[in-house]
């Protein structure tokens, strides 16, 4: 009797472990900034929107992200890695391979997944952060809030 108890005990812990874990935010194919069943903004090829479809972000022809205001909020190379600008700090986020639906994983420094993006919108990976993070979206990884 006490090892069913047991065993139902770690069947239950291990349960709302799994429960408790916040689901990763995904771009889909069509630009859509998903957190959860939530539509939080877009991105297409010419920057980040808002839910209202309002520019937040763009690509400059120098491969900077640039917000609204014309500042300078990350950079975007062509190598699969783009930079995020957080106040005074910056990280640096890796793009992965797309899988066989075309879903790249997003991870930070530490190597936490942070965000899943379609293949098409490698290039504004730092837009759709941008707007993660505006919207107090971005998996908790020790980053500091972005000031306008």
């Amino acid at each position: 009797m006490k090892k069913l108890i047991g065993m139902f005990a770690l069947f239950f812990i291990a349960s709302l472990s799994v429960f408790a874990q916040k689901s990763i935010p995904v771009v889909d194919y069509k630009g859509h900034i998903m957190n959860g069943k939530n539509q939080i903004g877009s991105i297409t090829s010419e920057g980040g929107f808002d839910q209202a479809g309002k520019s937040m972000t763009k690509v400059d022809g120098k491969g900077n992200i640039v917000d609204s205001n014309g500042k300078i909020i990350g950079a975007a190379p062509k190598n699969g890695t783009f930079v995020y600008y957080f106040e005074d700090n910056q990280e640096k986020f890796t793009i992965g391979k797309a899988n066989h639906t075309g879903m790249c994983k997003v991870t930070n420094a530490k190597g936490e997944t942070v965000m899943l993006l379609h293949n098409s919108y490698k290039q504004q990976g730092a837009c759709a952060v941008h707007c993660l993070h505006e919207n107090h979206c971005m998996p908790m990884d020790g980053m500091k809030a972005h000031k306008h």
